[in-house]
């Protein structure tokens, strides 16, 4: 469900079944610093499908599966909220993708870090990224590697061939997604189907996307990291 955005050369979205499980216990959101990029929660990405199909469902005039599907949406965002995968991030601090626009023309990005649920993401190649036979092939074994779940061999496989890569994150912010889904929930309890499509709608509209470098190819990273050797002193 996540829009893709830009040149994406290695197509394969991350697989949600592929994440570790992790035990029920109230975490404390991670910092945009401490987490793992990759990490996204499963059940946040059933909420916003369920949101999804909710909106459908009110579209094809079927209110019992409208409210069935808003219902489930906001489980499953409470059950997000307990996998270890939030963090906090102001939203003035997100990385959009070039070519991508957030907020909305004439709306202000908040600068107070609030917290994230990661809800669907995929695997970029950076942005400067120019195709040659070596690169290509090196695109090639990475993306055979994902479809096996090897991410860890796939994005070495990339680095060693001196390839950018990215993690482009789609993310709700809790604490409105929340506040949207019980507010239709609430509004299609009381038979109000065309409030509770915008306030569904609110919800997607509230979806924001962050890109975070992964893989910095070598020779950039120790532009970076590295200082000039100092000349050798003489004797006098």
């Amino acid at each position: 469900m996540m829009t893709k955005f830009g040149k994406c050369a290695i197509a394969l979205t991350i697989a949600l079944a592929s994440l570790p499980v992790f035990a029920a216990t109230e975490p404390t959101p991670q910092s945009a610093a401490d987490r793992d990029a990759s990490k996204l929660s499963t059940d946040g990405a059933m909420a916003i499908r369920d949101v999804w199909l909710a909106r459908l469902a009110i579209f094809n005039g079927e209110p019992v599966k409208a409210n069935q599907y808003a219902h489930e949406a906001r489980a499953a965002l409470d059950r997000s909220k307990i996998d270890h995968t939030a963090f906090t991030k102001a939203e003035s601090d997100l990385k959009a993708p070039k070519g991508v626009i957030q907020p909305k023309p004439g709306e202000t990005a908040g600068t107070t870090p609030i917290t994230w649920i990661p809800v669907d993401g995929s695997i970029t190649l950076g942005e400067d990224y120019v195709d040659t036979p070596e690169k290509s092939a090196s695109v090639a074994k990475a993306n055979e590697l994902l479809k096996k779940g090897n991410h860890k061999q796939a994005l070495d496989a990339l680095k060693l061939a001196n390839v950018d890569v990215s993690f482009v994150i789609e993310l709700a912010p809790l604490d409105k997604t929340a506040a949207g889904i019980e507010k239709a929930v609430q509004l299609l309890d009381a038979g109000k189907y065309y409030e509770a499509n915008q306030a569904l709608k609110d919800v997607e509209d509230g979806m924001r996307i962050d890109m975070t470098d992964v893989v910095s190819a070598p020779e950039k990273a120790a532009s970076k990291t590295s200082k000039p050797a100092a000349a050798p002193k003489t004797k006098k």
